[in-house]
Formats: C-alpha cells, structure tokens, sequence
C-alpha cells in the first residue's frame, strides 16, 4: 500500500520511505525476498523450486524499488551534475541556455582596475568599434559550467519563494557573485547592487540572466554597479572623502529587452 502526506511532504509504501528533507530509508538487500517468501504456506516450505522461483521474481521485484528508492538522492541540489541538475533548473522554470543583448567589444586597453560592463577589442580584434557607437543585439548564452548553473538555480528558489526581502536578495546575489555581492541602494521603485568585484567577461555576459533570477519584486526595477571600490558615503561600511570612493553609477543591465 502506498500513502502520501501532503502536510509532511513524505511519500511512504510498505517497503521505501522517501521525504524531501533529504532522509532516505530504503530496503535493505534480501529483506524484501525473506519478508514475502516467509508468507507461503507451510505445505510448500519444502518445495524447493517452488521457494526458488518465487525468491527470483521477488528479486527482480526488491531490485526495482530500491532503484527507486535512491532515485531522489540523484536530484540533491547540492550534489546533482549534468542532466540531473538541468532538470532541476528545469523544474523551477530555469533553463541551462538564454537570450541575451549583445554588443560588439569597444576598442581600448584594460589599464588598471577595469569597472565596465563594456568589452574591450585592441586593434587587432575585428568588430571593435567606438564607446557609444554600437547597438546591441540579440544573442545566445548556455550555462555549461554545474557550480555557476547551480548557483543560478539558487538564487531562482528565493524568486520562486516570494523573498523580496532585501536579506534575500543579497543572499541570492552572493549565490551569484560571492560573498563580496551587496545591494547597495534600494529606494522607491528601484533597488541596485553591486558584485563588488570585476566581473569576468563571460560572468558580465551573464548579468542579464542574472537579473532574471534574482527576488526582485515586480514593479522594481533593478540596476547593477560595476565599481568595486568602495561606495561614497558617510558611517559604517562607507568610503570618505579620503578613501578612493565612488559614486553609485546605476547601470540597465538590460534584463529582458535591448533598448
């Protein structure tokens, strides 16, 4: 017989118990043979091909559900690979490739600490084009790497979950960026946030996607802050007059549209 508690979220039958929480009780090798063979009747205790067969058939039977069984452990969060996590992705409405706004690299040189979401072409890069100059684009990014696609499901929980809560959404950046992610600004209408790095080429790319899995609530709009000095302000956790500060500098990540 198999039972489902939907208050507990458990799933139990007669022979494996398995509950979201991670707790997996299955069957142990042959219980489930010796349990269902120490049913038949005495007159056929003796019937040794009798007893052989039936032992087989439960066999197949017992090996059945202990695969299914261990079935959940392979769709752990924390430790599920490859198509595994993909379906997992999948089932928060997360996919592993997304369309993205692109735009052609800007020419320049990289001189020092580089706060851009721009892209730099030298004089050999063909495309580069003038700061300003380029319009963006549509384009396509897979996510292929496990730990940044996992850090990406993540964050998406808390979007699924309602956390609009300005805790959450730092919690979730972190997924995303580090532990030096913060948010930096949020006022009526609009929250920012800040990696608190320089982000990798392939990480900036990813920004837009970023902004589509964060818990930011509808009707907010959210911007990112490339710099990754430390932010002009007075008190704790403020850059002075005397500390290299920089002002917020608000950008569109262009979350779903190029304009």
């Amino acid at each position: 017989m198999f039972t489902f508690d939907s208050e507990e979220v458990t799933f139990d039958s007669e022979y494996w118990r398995f509950d979201i929480a991670g707790i997996f009780d299955c069957i142990e090798p042959g219980a489930l043979v010796e349990q269902e063979a120490n049913k038949v009747a005495t007159q056929y205790r003796e019937a040794t091909k009798f007893l052989a067969l039936i032992r087989a058939y439960l066999g197949e039977t017992e090996a059945v559900a202990r695969a299914a069984c261990l079935i959940p452990q392979y769709f752990d969060l924390d430790s599920a690979g490859g198509d595994q996590l993909t379906i997992i992705g999948k089932w928060l409405g997360f996919q592993r490739c997304h369309c993205i706004c692109e735009a052609p690299k800007v020419f320049g040189f990289k001189c020092g600490p580089f706060s851009s979401s721009d892209q730099i072409g030298g004089f050999c890069q063909p495309g580069s084009t003038w700061a300003g100059c380029p319009p963006l684009g549509a384009g396509d990014i897979c996510i292929t790497d496990d730990e940044v696609f996992r850090g990406f499901v993540k964050a998406r929980r808390y979007q699924v979950l309602g956390l609009y809560d300005i805790a959450s959404l730092q919690s979730a950046a972190r997924l995303l960026w580090g532990e030096t992610a913060t948010v930096i600004s949020s006022r009526v209408g609009r929250v920012t946030l800040a990696p608190g790095r320089a982000l990798s080429e392939f990480e900036t790319m990813l920004v837009p996607v970023a902004f589509r899995v964060l818990p930011i609530a509808p009707g907010i709009q959210g911007t990112i802050h490339y710099g990754t000095g430390p932010i002009f302000g007075f008190g704790e956790g403020w850059g002075g007059f005397c500390a290299s500060a920089e002002f917020i500098c608000p950008a569109d990540p262009h979350t779903y549209t190029c304009a």
